[in-house]
């Protein structure tokens, strides 16, 4: 046992015995018997002394104490291309506004996991291998902006496979670590290519999901994301329209052998898939070696306290006082 007073200790001392002393000064001369006179003051005396030892916060040292640590690897792999940043998302808003939001939740559930961001628009880019730094990902989510259209060569849903497998393999590496994937797009492909098989990949992947943004009735995009204008489409003559193609997220869902989520339409999925991945991470006890912790007890003393106040109220009532 110690203590690890909340102000300097010999300051509460003179503090307490002031206290004490006045309050026997004002008791005695007051115009009680004596056995009332000895009765407050016992009252009273209990309640000042269960305060300055509260005050004085004493501890239980350990040498065992526990931390948690998330065994798991969780790599984003984020579609960046213009689609997403069509404006079909909780009213006018960008898929890209929901897929940001989304995972920072994420990030804030799994916190102390590592972290990996791959993104593709008209190529595949590594912004982050595993890291513990979950608010890095987060900011790296600030820097994301619409191509603009003059530069999109069209959307490929293949063209992170080398990246997720290269990231896969590292994270096998690891002992007794869980690799999650979360592949976030709208499914769209728009240059004419085949949708990669990735089965291969379900071997090194535990848990994670596909997450599907966008509408059946699609939503306009502003070229360059924030721009004035919306792209235009010359083949319909109207404001280009993009619309989420379900068929090619549950494919890649069905080869990586994880659940898809429609996040407009079956959301709280995401969040349950999200606790059962919490609950797979594991709390360690360790010796700290050296290293005390140290366990509060003051609240052992504050249930007295609490029950010598109201007494003393009681006391009070009893006496007409109030």
């Amino acid at each position: 046992m110690s203590i690890r007073p909340m102000l300097p200790l010999g300051i509460m001392i003179i503090f307490f015995a002031l206290l004490c002393g006045a309050t026997a000064f004002v008791i005695i001369r007051n115009k009680l018997n004596i056995a009332d006179k000895i009765f407050t003051l016992i009252r009273l005396f209990v309640i000042y002394a269960l305060v300055f030892v509260i005050g004085c916060r004493p501890v239980i040292l350990e040498k065992k104490y526990e931390f948690s640590t998330k065994n798991l690897d969780v790599l984003f792999v984020v579609d960046t291309t213009i689609s997403m940043w069509a404006e079909d998302y909780n009213g006018r808003q960008t898929r890209m506004k929901g897929v940001t939001k989304d995972v920072e939740s994420v990030i804030d559930e799994l916190a102390g996991s590592n972290f990996g961001l791959v993104t593709f628009d008209d190529t595949s880019h590594v912004l982050s291998p595993f890291t513990q730094d979950g608010q890095y990902v987060k900011d790296l989510f600030e820097t994301f902006v619409s191509p603009e259209v003059f530069y999109a060569k069209g959307s490929d849903l293949s063209l992170p496979y080398k990246d997720i497998d290269a990231l896969l393999r590292s994270s096998a590496k690891k002992e007794n670590r869980k690799t999650i994937v979360f592949y976030i797009s709208d499914g769209e492909i728009t240059n004419g290519k085949e949708l990669t098989d990735y089965s291969d990949l379900a071997g090194y992947i535990d848990s994670g999901a596909v997450l599907g943004y966008g509408s059946d009735e699609g939503g306009k995009m502003k070229d360059g994301g924030e721009g004035t204008y919306y792209i235009y489409d010359y083949t319909t003559y109207d404001d280009a329209v993009s619309r989420i193609d379900e068929g090619n997220l549950q494919k890649i869902a069905t080869d990586l052998g994880v659940p898809y989520y429609n996040m407009y339409k079956n959301h709280e999925s995401l969040q349950g898939a999200v606790s059962m991945i919490k609950e797979s991470s594991k709390t360690v006890t360790q010796d700290g070696k050296g290293v005390e912790t140290a366990k509060d007890t003051y609240y052992w003393y504050a249930i007295p306290l609490a029950l010598m106040l109201l007494l003393e109220i009681i006391m009070i009532i009893r006496r007409g006082r109030l």
